[in-house]
């Protein structure tokens, strides 16, 4: 075997795992005001327009397998679509004026575990890579942030 062959074997072989084990963004319906995904329901609260809705106010509470809600910080307030989950973490979409954040919550806990710097344009999923603007959210194996961000 010659030495480059055994280097891209070696490489393939600490690689594979970390392809293997990509996080799967699953955008979250939201029916007017409840979004639903497995066993976790999100309520979203107040919506901007009872019938087609394109903003919710909050407060954001998350039920697992039938719990009790817990409320998320006040912080996370004006959300819009696409809400993502990925394993146990939701991405959250919020606006102010023109200054867009995106927050990452444990849905377990509740808690605000990361959000980005504010950024100009929308939050998208696209071919399974999720954007908050023009800059992709990197994430580690548990599908928790891993990139610059404000927290």
């Amino acid at each position: 075997m010659t030495r480059l062959t055994f280097a891209l074997s070696t490489m393939a072989l600490v690689l594979l795992p970390w392809f293997a084990q990509a996080c799967d963004f699953t955008p979250v319906r939201i029916v007017q005001s409840v979004g639903k995904v497995g066993d976790i329901t999100v309520n979203f609260g107040e919506a901007d327009d009872a019938q087609h809705p394109t903003a919710w106010q909050g407060p954001l509470q998350i039920s697992v397998g039938g719990a009790p809600a817990c409320p998320v910080s006040d912080e996370v307030s004006i959300i819009e679509d696409p809400v993502i989950l990925a394993g146990d973490v939701l991405y959250v979409p919020t606006y102010s004026g023109s200054n867009n954040y995106l927050y990452a919550v444990d849905v377990k806990t509740c808690k605000v575990i990361w959000h980005s710097s504010h950024f100009a344009g929308k939050t998208v999923l696209k071919k399974g890579r999720l954007f908050a603007g023009k800059d992709e959210v990197v994430v580690d194996r548990q599908c928790r942030p891993s990139g610059p961000g404000g927290k």
